[in-house]
């Protein structure tokens, strides 16, 4: 990648990321995030989360009950994505072997991390697990069995290592749209005529479908409703100390319904997260989490004020096609001022920090417009049964901030 603008040192958002502007508290009820959730309601407030496997940052949404989250993942892309969507730190590291001294955190959680894993390999990594955890620490998991191994199996290796263990099936028939779409090799067969009702759904009308499912999920963990014997999907608790409530030990959701603003941080106005930034059609909604970023077609602009501006600093990335033999090409603009072009010839995120001319500065008065330009887009579908997602995209932008 080139650029004339100088890549910037990365920052910990924190919980700055997690205004309104980007969760709505309706968001809790997204089956997607119903894993999360549970999470978010059995772990105390202000504790040390640590997080193995951590993928792009699923667990973020915990900043809102101001506890420290750590996160661990073999990919080192995972583990800088978790850190830019709100962790407070994250390594690549082996789960068998964790960077951290003994008794470091309050809770250890994971998501399809004890998935396949032999007898062996599993009640190892629990150890390594309970080493990090302190004397009264609690280890909470989302593991699907096969049909090979069954939720007993996984009862019996995590009692050999921890004093208490609670295990309880999660809801196989609350899915969304997307996992019903993608339900290859599941026991139960779909009817036909329920799939193609899926497949003509348009973007909008998937999120309320999987926004009705996470509703229905979360009653049935509420109102204690026995799930089938058979499931293949459980949600786990271990402890040394006597385990609380399953669902809802420290349940405490203030802070999903927080609508305060977060815009002006330590470095300068964050427009992503500012009322006062007007974002043109150009952009597509920023998405839940991870990652929070904003897609944008082949142009787009945003307009905001600001009495003193010496630069602006921006994260993005792509996922269009065939980067390496056709580069995307990229122009920045302030005012109809160019600032920069540049290509992208590598896929990951780039940070730029764009000096603003004096000259310009002055002229402005404070009113400034802020236009990207791209040289070509893209389909943002990732697969088949993404049909009805026709939105064409260049980059997706996050981190605006504009500085003194």
């Amino acid at each position: 990648m080139t650029a004339n603008g100088n890549a910037r040192k990365q920052q910990n958002l924190s919980d700055e990321v997690f205004d309104a502007r980007y969760f709505k508290a309706l968001d809790r009820f997204d089956i997607s995030l119903a894993s999360t959730m549970w999470v978010y309601d059995n772990v105390r407030a202000g504790s040390q989360v640590l997080h193995v496997g951590c993928g792009a940052g699923t667990l973020a949404l915990l900043k809102r009950k101001g506890v420290t989250i750590t996160g661990v993942d073999t990919s080192r892309e995972f583990a800088l994505a978790a850190r830019r969507n709100g962790y407070d730190a994250s390594f690549q590291a082996d789960p068998g072997s964790l960077p951290f001294p003994g008794q470091s955190f309050d809770y250890v959680v994971s998501f399809g991390l004890l998935d396949a894993l032999a007898a062996s390999e599993e009640e190892s990594l629990l150890e390594e697990m309970k080493r990090v955890l302190r004397s009264d620490g609690v280890s909470l998991h989302g593991i699907e069995c096969s049909n090979a191994v069954t939720g007993n199996d996984h009862t019996t290796r995590f009692l050999k290592v921890f004093q208490h263990v609670a295990i309880e099936p999660r809801c196989d028939f609350c899915l969304s749209a997307e996992d019903f779409l993608d339900a290859n090799g599941r026991e139960s067969k779909l009817e036909p005529d329920f799939l193609e009702y899926l497949r003509g759904l348009s973007f909008k009308e998937r999120r309320a479908f999987d926004l009705a499912m996470g509703y229905v999920c979360s009653r049935v963990s509420d109102l204690g409703v026995s799930m089938p014997s058979n499931a293949t999907q459980f949600l786990l608790k271990a402890s040394d100390a006597p385990l609380g409530s399953f669902y809802d030990e420290h349940r405490d959701r203030r802070g999903l319904f927080s609508h305060s603003e977060i815009a002006r941080t330590a470095d300068g106005l964050c427009l992503d997260r500012s009322r006062q930034a007007v974002f043109d059609d150009g952009w597509f909604h920023p998405a839940l989490l991870p990652p929070v970023a904003r897609w944008m077609s082949k142009q787009a602009r945003i307009r905001f004020q600001a009495n003193e501006m010496a630069a602006i600093t921006l994260d993005l990335t792509t996922r269009i096609p065939d980067l390496i033999r056709q580069p995307l090409g990229l122009e920045i603009s302030l005012n109809g001022v160019r600032l920069c072009a540049f290509t992208l010839y590598r896929y990951g995120w780039l940070e730029l920090a764009i000096s603003i001319p004096e000259s310009l500065r002055i002229k402005s008065r404070g009113e400034f417009e802020l236009a990207l330009r791209a040289d070509r887009t893209a389909p943002l579908k990732q697969h088949e049964n993404d049909a009805n997602d026709d939105r064409e995209v260049s980059i997706a932008v996050c981190n605006l901030t504009v500085h003194k």
